[in-house]
C-alpha cells in the first residue's frame, strides 16, 4: 500500500490544494516560507491518532474545518482482504476532518478529529451488524454467529455470544473469507471504526524534521523522536529473531514477578515489599482512618522500550566518542543509516506482504550534509522508495521530502517534483506538477533523462524564478557578460533568481519548454536561426511551444551580431572575448534585454 494522492484544505498556509499526485519518491520544492513543510505536516496529522498535533493556530480560517484526504493504491492481498469493505475499486480513499469545538460550559476551545471514507457492507444481512440493527427487534447474536459459520470464534468464556464477541468474530471471519459486498457509499461516521484500527492498517509514518540542533533528535532523554522509534523497531525486527532473545523476555518477566503481586502460582514476590506496604498503610491510616490497605505495583518496560531509551551509540571516526559529541552531519547520517537498515530488514522478512509499509517524510535531507555526500544520501532515499529506473515499479515504502538542493531532484524524473509557490496571499500555498506523459513516448523521456544526467546544472532551473534556454555554453557566457554590463547583476544570474540552461542543441529546446510550461515557469529562449527562416524544421516547434514567453532570434549566430567574423573556437575563446565589456555592442545588449524578465 502506498499514498498516491493528497488533498489539503484550510491547513496553515494551504487554503485549497487538491489531488496532489504523490509518487514513491516525491519532492516538494519552492522558496522559503512557501508552505512546503505544511504538506509533510498534513500527512503526519492524517496518519496520527486524534488531532495529530494540529492546534487552533493551524487553521487558515478558524471558522471552517480542516480537510486532509488521502488516496492509497497498490494494496497487497492481505491489505485488500483487511480493507475489503473500504475499497473503492482497487484503492482506499479516506478523509480526516478537523474542527474547532468550544465547550459551552468551560468556554475552552479544542480541536476534534474524525475520519470519513467510502464504506461497503457485506451483502448478507447476518454478516453486517449495521443491517442487523437496522431490522430492529431482539437480536440473537449466538444464532447469527452459527448461521454465519463462525460460532466457535464468537463464544465467550461462559459459552455465550454477545454483541462484542460477535463483532470480534465477524471481523476475523471477514478477514479470512471472501464474501460478497454491496457497492461502497460515503460513510457518515469514522471510516474504520476507532482511529487506532484505521492507523494500524495504513503506512507507518516517520518525520525527520529540519531542526537547528540535531542532537535533540538523538538524545536518549527524548522518547518520541525518529531515532528512538527506529531503535524500538529495529529491536523488534532484528533482535527478536535471535534464539536467545527469549532470555531477555524471561528475565523481564522474572523482575515483574519479584516486584509485583502475582495472580497465579509462580515466582514469589519480594517479601520486603509487603512490609513496605504494611508500614505505609499504618502510617497513612493514622492520618486517614478510612484507609484499609495499600498495594504497590512496579512497571517494568518491554524489551523494545529498553532498547529504545537505553541505547547509546559510540562512533569511531578516529576518536571513539558518543554520537552526541559528533557533528550534526554525522548525527543525521546515522539516522539515515538506521532507516536504511529498517527498510532492508523489512524487505528481507519473507515475501514482504505482511510488513507494514513505511512512509518517510524528511525536511531538507541536505541539512548538515557535505555537498559531495548529498548525492549519496539521495541514492539512499531512492533505495528506501524502491526506485530503480524509468518505467520500473517501486516498492510499497515511500519517501516524501522538501529540499533546496539540486542534488536531491532530477529534471529527467520531473513527475516526482512538486513546485510549491505562495505568490498570492489570498490564494495561499499552491502546487504545480507535471504529468508523466508530457514528453510523449517512454523513449523520448529516456533520451531527455540521458541529456540531463551528467551533472546538476539542469536541476537548478527548479530553484529559479526565471529561466533562459540557450543552445550552447558560449551563449551562456555571452548572456552573463552582457547582463553584467547592463548592471542587472554583479557576478552571476543567481542574484536575480535567473538560471541559464544549456540544452545542447536546438532540437532539444522543445523538451525543456514542455517541462517549463507544465510547471508554469517563466522563461526566454535564444534561437540562432543559422541563416534559415523561422519556419525552418527545428525552429518552428520552439515557437509553437513558446506559450507566451520571451524569445530573441539571431539571423545566424551571435558571433555575427558581435562582428567576430567566425565561430568562437571554443569556450575559452568565448570567455576571453566577453571578459572585455568593450566587445559587447548595442546589438548584443538589445538581444539580451529581450531575454531578461522585466524588473
Amino acid at each position: 500500500m502506498r499514498l498516491s494522492k493528497l488533498s489539503v484544505e484550510n491547513f496553515r498556509s494551504i487554503k485549497s490544494a487538491k489531488q496532489i499526485r504523490i509518487e514513491p519518491l516525491q519532492s516538494f520544492i519552492g522558496e522559503n516560507n512557501s508552505g512546503k513543510s505544511n504538506f509533510l505536516r498534513s500527512i503526519e496529522c492524517f496518519l496520527s491518532p486524534g488531532a495529530g498535533g494540529v492546534e487552533i493556530k493551524d487553521f487558515n480560517d478558524p471558522i471552517a474545518p480542516v480537510f486532509i484526504e488521502c488516496e492509497f493504491i497498490g494494496l497487497s492481498d492481505i491489505e485488500r482482504k483487511r480493507l475489503r469493505r473500504y475499497l473503492l475499486g482497487d484503492k482506499v480513499i479516506l478523509r480526516k476532518e478537523l474542527k474547532i469545538v468550544t465547550d459551552p460550559v468551560k468556554g475552552k476551545s479544542t480541536v476534534k478529529a474524525e475520519y470519513h471514507g467510502y464504506q461497503a457492507e457485506p451483502t448478507a444481512v447476518h454478516l453486517s451488524i449495521e443491517k442487523i440493527e437496522r431490522k430492529g427487534g431482539k437480536t440473537d447474536w449466538q444464532q447469527l454467529a452459527k448461521q454465519g459459520g463462525f460460532l466457535d470464534y464468537a463464544l465467550t468464556s461462559d459459552g455465550k455470544v454477545n454483541k462484542s464477541s460477535f463483532r470480534t468474530a465477524l471481523d476475523r471471519f471477514l478477514l479470512e473469507n471472501d464474501v460478497e459486498y454491496d457497492q461502497p457509499t460515503v460513510g457518515a461516521t469514522q471510516a474504520l471504526g476507532i482511529p487506532q484500527n484505521l492507523l494500524s492498517a495504513l503506512p507507518e509514518f516517520y518525520l525527520l524534521p529540519a531542526i537547528t540542533d540535531y542532537s535533540d533528535e538523538i538524545d536518549r532523554r527524548s522518547s518520541s523522536t525518529v531515532f528512538r522509534k527506529l531503535m524500538s523497531d529495529l529491536s523488534e525486527r532484528l533482535l527478536s529473531v535471535d534464539p536467545r532473545y527469549k532470555e531477555i523476555e524471561d528475565a523481564l518477566n522474572r523482575i515483574r514477578a519479584l516486584l509485583n503481586v502475582q495472580t497465579g502460582e509462580g515466582i514469589p514476590r519480594l517479601g520486603a515489599l509487603a512490609g513496605v506496604e504494611e508500614r505505609l498503610r499504618n502510617i497513612l491510616k493514622g492520618l486517614m482512618p478510612s484507609v484499609q490497605g495499600i498495594s504497590l505495583s512496579v512497571d517494568v518496560e518491554e524489551s523494545k522500550d529498553i532498547f529504545s531509551k537505553g541505547v547509546s551509540i559510540k562512533i569511531d571516526d578516529g576518536v571513539l566518542t558518543d554520537v552526541l559529541d559528533k557533528g550534526h552531519g554525522m548525527q543525521r547520517s546515522l539516522v539515515f543509516a538506521l532507516l536504511q537498515m529498517l527498510i532492508q530488514s523489512s524487505r528481507n522478512n519473507g515475501d514482504g506482504l505482511s510488513t507494514r509499509p513505511i512512509l518517510l517524510a524528511i525536511e531538507e535531507p541536505e541539512l548538515y550534509i557535505h555537498p559531495h555526500s548529498q548525492r549519496l544520501i539521495f541514492n539512499v532515499l531512492k533505495e528506501f522508495s524502491g526506485i530503480k529506473d524509468v518505467g520500473e515499479a517501486a516498492g510499497n515504502d515511500q519517501v516524501i521530502y522538501t529540499t533546496h538542493s539540486p542534488a536531491f531532484i532530477e529534471i529527467g524524473n520531473y513527475e516526482r517534483i512538486a513546485v510549491v509557490r505562495k505568490s498570492d496571499r489570498d490564494k495561499g500555498t499552491v502546487v504545480q506538477q507535471c504529468p508523466e506523459g508530457i514528453l510523449g513516448s517512454m523513449e523520448e523521456k529516456k533520451g531527455f533523462k540521458l541529456l540531463t544526467s551528467f551533472g546538476l546544472k539542469h536541476n537548478e532551473l527548479f530553484f529559479s524564478r526565471n529561466v533562459i534556454l540557450v543552445e550552447g555554453p558560449e551563449d551562456e557566457v555571452g548572456i552573463i557578460a552582457t547582463v553584467r554590463k547592463l548592471g542587472r547583476i554583479k557576478d552571476l544570474p543567481d542574484e536575480i533568481g535567473l538560471s541559464i540552461v544549456i540544452t545542447d542543441g536546438k532540437g532539444d529546446i522543445p523538451k525543456f519548454q514542455k517541462v517549463l510550461n507544465a510547471f508554469k515557469f517563466e522563461y526566454g529562449v535564444l534561437i540562432e536561426l543559422d541563416g534559415n527562416p523561422e519556419s525552418h524544421g527545428q525552429t518552428a516547434p520552439i515557437l509553437e511551444q513558446l506559450n507566451g514567453n520571451r524569445v530573441a532570434t539571431v539571423p545566424k549566430r551571435i558571433e555575427g551580431i558581435l562582428n567576430v567574423g567566425k565561430h568562437f573556437d571554443d569556450l575559452h575563446h568565448a570567455k576571453k572575448f566577453f571578459s572585455d565589456p568593450m566587445n559587447i555592442n548595442s546589438a548584443m545588449e538589445d538581444l539580451v534585454r529581450k531575454l531578461l524578465p522585466e524588473l
